[in-house]
């Protein structure tokens, strides 16, 4: 189902209803596109989850992913039930940052901390995984969120690692014992729109992990787009017009947090921009001008 209308924040100065751009009437009446506005890293930490709350809030971000094994975890958890008329909440499976919640020899190094994202690729694309020691941690992380309350809408990967071999199989395996329908394939549907190695190896990838999750009849948004390809480009909204699809819900990835986000974990992702841009009138533009319909991942 849509979201419903958020309460207004004062930064924001917006609701849901003020994004949705009204439906066409030519030729009889249409709804605008649908558009899932999805936030990753709830949980990861308190200054991220705040970030993504606070665009729940506003309405502009109308589904998130919780990490399950994170400091933050139990914070975001409490945050989920009071925004879950909002936004649907999904799982962000990680099996690339700090510990896993399972007994594991092949996911881990020394330390006993997860391997890093090129190293734990590596590992899957040379089948030094274990699938069984894959299907433990996702139950696991899984289960956590579940035995919550949280109703989960879907799964998706930090750094998009669920679509790799092996752990895309082990994803399709334990999906169905939870009842979830529903997971991320990065696809851009377009390898001519790839414009650097890493992100034709991301749609390679992807297209191997939407096989894994064909077969276990799992549902995607027709396609995935990252807003860093908004903000930091800054593309005007005309050559961003196919933002929206036809054929279905496309996602619209993005990592918000506040200043503090970055300071305290910084990476490759200016949390604090993305805030300001989701919270801004050009993004408001941006989605009438798209005929844009806010929608979360229980419309996939």
């Amino acid at each position: 189902m849509t979201t419903a209308p958020p309460t207004s924040h004062a930064r924001a100065g917006v609701t849901l209803d003020a994004l949705v751009s009204p439906p066409i009437r030519a030729g009889g009446c249409r709804e605008g596109l649908p558009l899932i506005v999805h936030a990753d890293d709830f949980g990861e930490t308190v200054d991220i989850t705040d970030g993504i709350r606070l665009c729940i809030e506003a309405g502009v971000v109308t589904s998130t992913s919780i990490m399950a094994n994170m400091p933050a975890t139990l914070y975001a958890l409490s945050l989920a039930h009071a925004l879950a008329d909002r936004a649907s909440f999904g799982v962000h499976l990680n099996f690339c940052e700090g510990r896993p919640m399972t007994a594991s020899t092949t996911l881990i190094g020394r330390r006993g901390e997860f391997h890093a994202k090129r190293a734990l690729f590596v590992r899957a694309m040379t089948g030094m995984l274990s699938l069984r020691e894959l299907e433990a941690e996702i139950t696991a992380q899984l289960a956590r969120v579940h035995d919550a309350g949280v109703r989960i809408s879907h799964v998706d990967g930090h750094k998009h690692l669920h679509q790799v071999p092996v752990v895309s199989a082990a994803v399709a395996n334990v999906l169905p014992r939870f009842g979830i329908e529903r997971v991320r394939i990065t696809r851009l549907r377009d390898v001519g729109a790839t414009n650097k190695p890493s992100t034709l190896v991301r749609e390679i990838v992807a297209w191997h992990g939407s096989r894994a999750f064909g077969r276990a009849r799992l549902r995607s948004p027709v396609r995935t787009v990252d807003i860093r390809t908004l903000v930091d480009n800054g593309l005007s909204h005309r050559r961003a017009k196919s933002i929206v699809d036809s054929a279905g819900p496309v996602e619209l990835c993005c990592h918000p947090g506040t200043v503090a986000a970055d300071v305290g974990k910084p990476g490759s992702h200016q949390r604090a921009a993305e805030l300001d841009y989701l919270l801004s009138s050009r993004f408001r533009a941006l989605l009438t001008e798209n005929n844009a319909r806010l929608v979360t991942y229980w419309k996939v």
